[in-house]
């Protein structure tokens, strides 16, 4: 198992020094293309699936592509310029989504 600090040290991209000011969680998918518009325009979303489930790709139409995620793998995606959707879900699936809101970032500065 590889440890989490040698993974940043490895990695800087992943560094994002306290980015997150914002923790979504649902249950299920979100099956609507959408835009996330209150995503700060710059920022990267990461989204973490949990639970036991088929289906609930991350959908992107505009590039015609799918992209399977299981259960405590991450995926990044610049939601607020990526339309996106999910595909529909069987079982049990809750997803965190980390962003940076840019309501709060322009409050922070």
């Amino acid at each position: 198992m590889t440890n989490l600090t040698e993974e940043l040290k490895n990695r800087p991209a992943l560094q994002f020094g306290g980015a997150f000011f914002t923790v979504a969680v649902k249950e299920g998918s979100s099956e609507i293309i959408h835009l996330d518009f209150n995503d700060d325009p710059n920022g990267i979303s990461w989204v973490i699936p949990l639970g036991d489930w088929e289906g609930g790709e991350f959908c992107v139409p505009q590039f015609g592509i799918k992209i399977p995620i299981q259960s405590g793998q991450i995926l990044g995606a610049m939601t607020r310029i990526l339309a996106h959707c999910s595909a529909p879900v069987k079982g049990f699936r809750v997803i965190l989504t980390l962003f940076a809101d840019k309501n709060l970032l322009n409050h922070s500065t």
